[in-house]
């Protein structure tokens, strides 16, 4: 019995064997990813030295306190809209509040992030499948890629991620919804303008995302623009008004005027450009062919290329989040998280890029038929490279178990402290030893800077020695803790693991 022959290796079959290959470091990347989330979500110590700040802000949520009060020795919030604090004492009225809900949070938002980055380039309805996939794939692993860059910034207890898939989820849904008939298309633009409202309550940073959703009504459907004004309008100005009504002016002070008394830097935020667009410069490079493909099928053809209605949508916004990006690096103590929108919406543009080279080249007709899928897969392959370049180690970003020992033997020190601790660089470490929370040390920089604010009990509180122990990073005492660097025989320093900037160790 002779043995069944194999099917001949056609282009077609040739050409979606070399997109499964090309699409092979995304998929590596992503798992890079959830390797490193997963052995990280559960870690009970700060991964990051402001996320038990955010758990002291969900507690007192959940207590009913408030968490824009005049600023003390007690509590100061960081300078951030309420949302994702919010959440996570909602939820941790369920769960209690903890690391890891606040991190669950924070994955959940990731794996959406992905998710809505995927079906932003997929759902195109003239869309070439192969490239298109392909295109998913790659946003996702340049998205996985930046986890580095960003010191592991996706998961943390933090409004970042949240507020990423919030802006983007509402922004795709602007884009797939605008154009739908009567009812449905009026319910589904206001539910994604009630999340690009919401977003706001994230971080301020959304209101680019509301302007940005109204812009590209104007050009989708502008006769849903009024509906869109009105719910962006009702939630975010009757938000700010309530919040600040409520708070006696103190979220308005906080979300805003605090704000504009930090130093600005022109140096830093011209920079900025460079570290976005040189980061991953293929990702730039293929972005930037994207848009001269469009631009040249449409001057030769009055045409727009199949497949490109999402990088014709998500370039525009990828360029309002450098800018907005770069306005948050220029701002005094800000990080590389500010990168994140920018990094993630590049992402989306750069895969979404692929499938509309691939449409543009199927459009010149002077060309062999050949010429389209081979363009789409040169500018694959520079993806593919650079994701292959982005290599990064996992291991960096996980605790180890001697992280988590040194974590449980410092609680348990301080649980032995007879009185009140003062651990303003980590202060939820008290509340795990059964002690009271007090402010986190941003709250004293952003207050105490050039003076403009005063914190109640502070100076009082190291003169009176309130406390039984003041427990510091390994850092010179700064201004922010006036009275502390004169008292002496009880003021203790935490000295942290490096080069991970949050794992405790024993005091």
């Amino acid at each position: 019995m002779e043995p069944e022959s194999q099917p001949p290796l056609t282009p077609s079959r040739l050409r979606m064997a070399m997109w499964i290959a090309l699409a092979l470091p995304a998929l590596a990347q992503l798992a890079l990813l959830l390797w490193a989330v997963i052995n990280r979500i559960g870690y009970p110590y700060d991964l990051e030295w402001m996320e038990g700040g955010l758990l002291g802000h969900a507690q007192r949520i959940a207590d009913r306190q408030g968490i824009y009060v005049e600023p003390s020795i007690d509590f100061i919030p960081y300078l951030y809209t309420p949302l994702y604090p919010a959440l996570l004492a909602l939820l941790g009225g369920f769960f209690g509040v903890g690391y890891t809900l606040g991190r669950v949070i924070s994955v959940m938002a990731m794996l959406a992030t992905i998710g809505f980055a995927a079906g932003a380039i997929i759902r195109q309805p003239d869309v070439n499948r192969r490239s298109a996939w392909f295109g998913a794939a790659a946003a996702g692993g340049l998205f996985a890629a930046t986890y580095p860059w960003v010191e592991g910034w996706y998961d943390l207890v933090r409004a970042d991620t949240l507020f990423v898939a919030m802006f983007i989820g509402g922004l795709l849904g602007v884009l797939a919804w605008a154009k739908l008939p009567d009812e449905a298309g009026r319910r589904r633009i206001g539910a994604a303008a009630a999340v690009l409202a919401l977003s706001f309550f994230c971080k301020q940073t959304g209101v680019f995302y509301v302007v940005a959703g109204g812009v590209a009504l104007i050009f989708l459907n502008w006769r849903r623009l009024p509906l869109y004004i009105a719910v962006t309008g009702l939630i975010g100005l009757g938000g700010v008004w309530l919040f600040d009504r409520a708070s006696g002016g103190w979220f308005w002070t906080y979300a805003f005027e605090v704000h504009q008394a930090h130093d600005w830097n022109r140096d830093r935020f011209v920079a900025s450009f460079g570290h976005i667009l040189g980061q991953f410069p293929l990702m730039t490079a293929v972005i930037a062919a994207g848009l001269a493909a469009v631009g040249v099928t449409w001057a030769l053809s009055r045409r727009r290329p199949p497949g490109s209605t999402a990088f014709l949508y998500w370039s525009p916004i990828f360029a309002l989040s450098v800018v907005v990006g770069a306005i948050g690096w220029g701002t005094q103590w800000a990080h590389f998280n500010a990168f994140i929108p920018a990094m993630t919406t590049g992402a989306i543009a750069a895969g979404a890029a692929i499938p509309a080279i691939v449409g543009a080249g199927l459009l010149w007709q002077r060309w062999p038929a050949w010429w389209a899928p081979a363009l789409g897969l040169l500018c694959a392959a520079a993806l593919s490279a650079q994701l292959v370049l982005a290599w990064w180690q996992p291991s960096r970003f996980i605790p180890s178990a001697r992280d988590r020992e040194a974590g449980d033997e410092l609680v348990k020190r301080l649980r032995e402290v007879e009185g009140d601790v003062f651990m303003p660089y980590h202060p939820w470490y008290p509340v795990m030893a059964g002690k009271p929370f007090f402010t986190h040390r941003m709250g004293l920089l952003d207050m105490t800077y050039g003076n403009k604010w005063q914190v109640s009990g502070l100076r009082e509180a190291f003169r009176n020695h309130r406390f039984a122990a003041v427990v510091l990073d390994n850092r010179p005492v700064g201004v922010e803790f006036p009275g502390l660097p004169s008292t002496t025989g009880w003021t203790t320093s935490c000295r942290r693991a490096r080069p991970r900037r949050s794992t405790p160790a024993p005091t």
